[in-house]
């Protein structure tokens, strides 16, 4: 029994739809959450200096990695998702260990920051636990239901007030900052900008991590972008400034209005640094925007973390990787089997305990980020003559930077939380087995170069 043919387009996304300026909302509204929990961790392990240090070179690594990505979506413009060009670049295999990674990291993350966005709302509206994971997880799926314009407006509109909330924010404890806030006390020392030395600066860089992650998964908008060549390195170019810019301001004035041994342990370090003044003028206001800036800061990254995620596990699927099913999508060419996919492994991550779930997700984030760079390193080796309409600035040495402090991320990981790596590890050695066994993809033409 053969397939009804479908009509042309029957189960293709909506092309042509998205902007530059949509594409670099995305990506922001990813990241942006990462400013508001999460970074303040890393003070306490390697004080005001070793984050400094880290957020540097996690800058470093996601410009260089939007850099390589811009390219790669214009020279290559067929394709999209980082499966493609790993696989164009590094072969089939590594093609399926970036494109899965990338796609269970991103479907996990929608899980974690579920979690995170019920934390909050517990004690703001007194509803929390399962009853909230469900609601948002349920919109979610309707919303991104409802096609790209809904899905990107609603992902826009959050991100922008969150940047709104947190400009306000750092305009608010401007005034409070003290230079001697940024020192850390440490053992039979004095207080320093680095009270665990360089090997604490080190270890800050998970944590680093969190200012700038998901500026680079708005490339998974490549196939519904206009004027791909010229919008995407523009949108890339557009978030990651956005994103460097704000989490150095509320890394430095946050620290420095707190002190950072006070902010270090707080799980709402806005709140923190807000309260470490309460009776300053409008401090009360000001606490309940940060924290409602929190919440919407979270359900942008959810959001749009599901929108990428979606969009991986589609692509996946058109390449043979995954069932032909989860290739479909609705008549408002939304991707609806992927998002069903996405839907359950954030049900599942939702279950577990955030932290082990945060260090999973850095990690096989951090092997996509890898092989991307590692496949723009080789298709400049192997084919100097494809046509580049955009060129990374910085080119072979900027990948060669951010292929080794994309590696370290990694490595920092690891010291972080061995247990929640090996079962990472192994999940990945199993999904290696499985394609050597099987060979997903290997009869799809879309495979052939």
């Amino acid at each position: 029994m053969t397939d009804t043919p479908e009509a042309p387009g029957a189960h293709s996304l909506q092309t042509g739809s998205l902007g530059w300026f949509k594409v670099a909302a995305l990506g922001m509204a990813i990241a942006i959450s990462g400013n508001f929990a999460g970074w303040n961790y890393g003070l306490g392990v390697g004080g005001w200096g070793g984050m400094l240090v880290s957020a540097l070179a996690m800058g470093v690594l996601f410009f260089g990695l939007t850099q390589c990505l811009g390219e790669l979506a214009a020279a290559l413009p067929e394709g999209a998702g980082f499966d493609f060009y790993a696989r164009r670049s590094l072969g089939p295999a590594a093609g399926y260990l970036a494109g899965m990674s990338v796609a269970i990291a991103l479907a996990v993350g929608t899980g974690l920051a579920a979690s995170f966005a019920e934390a909050y709302t517990a004690p703001l509206i007194g509803i929390g636990g399962w009853t909230i994971k469900i609601a948002l997880i349920v919109l979610l799926i309707g919303l991104q239901l409802r096609g790209v314009h809904e899905a990107v407006g609603v992902t826009m509109a959050v991100g922008l007030i969150a940047l709104v909330i947190l400009v306000l924010f750092c305009a608010y404890v401007a005034p409070q900052f003290s230079v001697s806030h940024l020192y850390s006390a440490s053992a039979g020392a004095p207080p320093n900008l680095f009270p665990h030395g360089l090997g604490g600066a080190a270890r800050c860089i998970p944590f680093a991590l969190f200012l700038f992650l998901g500026v680079e998964q708005a490339a998974h908008a490549a196939a519904e972008m206009r004027d791909l060549t010229k919008s995407m390195p523009k949108a890339l170019i557009a978030a990651i400034i956005v994103a460097f810019s704000i989490g150095m301001c509320v890394l430095f004035l946050a620290t420095g209005a707190a002190g950072a041994d006070a902010l270090a342990p707080a799980n709402n370090p806005l709140y923190a640094a807000i309260m470490t003044a309460p009776g300053h003028r409008g401090s009360e206001l000001m606490a309940h925007l940060a924290a409602a800036g929190a919440v919407i800061a979270l359900l942008g990254t959810f959001f749009s973390l599901a929108y990428a995620a979606s969009r991986q596990i589609y692509q996946l699927a058109g390449s043979g990787y995954l069932p032909r099913w989860v290739h479909r999508t609705n008549q408002r060419h939304a991707p609806a089997s992927a998002l069903l996919v996405v839907a359950a492994i954030g049900l599942v991550a939702a279950a577990f305990p955030p932290d082990a779930v945060m260090v999973i997700f850095i990690f096989l984030i951090s092997v996509s980020h890898l092989l991307v760079l590692l496949s723009f390193l080789r298709l400049r080796t192997s084919e100097p003559g494809l046509p580049r309409p955009y060129r990374a600035l910085g080119g072979r040495l900027i990948a060669a930077v951010a292929t080794v402090l994309s590696a370290s991320v990694m490595i920092s990981c690891y010291e972080l939380q061995v247990p929640a790596l090996t079962v990472a590890a192994i999940a990945l050695v199993g999904l290696y087995l499985y394609f050597l066994v099987y060979k997903p993809g290997s009869t799809d033409s879309s495979l052939r170069h």
